[in-house]
Order: structure tokens, then sequence, then C-alpha cells
């Protein structure tokens, strides 16, 4: 991102990137008792992160941020 010029928002003050991110996404299935676990560590990573975010939020959101 080295020499790319970067626009701030007059409202919020947040940075508009010039371009969208691009996004690449594979999915894998897995069945089984493996896909139970699996399924289970997913559920369990997701409520931790869910929880942190209500512990770290900010009125605007902006503060905190990982």
């Amino acid at each position: 991102m080295a020499g790319e010029t970067e626009r701030r928002d007059d409202t919020s003050g947040l940075l508009i990137p010039d371009e969208p991110p691009e996004l690449v996404v594979k999915i894998l299935t897995v069945e089984g008792i493996e896909g139970q676990r699996l399924a289970a560590e997913q559920a369990r990573v997701l409520w931790e992160v869910t929880q942190w975010q209500a512990r770290n939020r900010s009125a605007r959101g902006l503060d905190n941020a990982a």
C-alpha cells in the first residue's frame, strides 16, 4: 500500500479505500465425529469473539480496535 493516497470520510473521519478489498473463500465440509468436533470448536470461537466485541466496544465503534 506504499504510495497510495487515502481519503477520509468528512462525517466519520474513517479512511476510504480507493478500491474494495478482494475476498477469496474456500468452503470445505467435514462429516461424522470430526465434523461435530469442528462445529463445536467454531461455535466456541464465535462465542468468544462475540463476548470480546461486547466488552471492547465503544460508543462510536472506533475505539479499542484490535
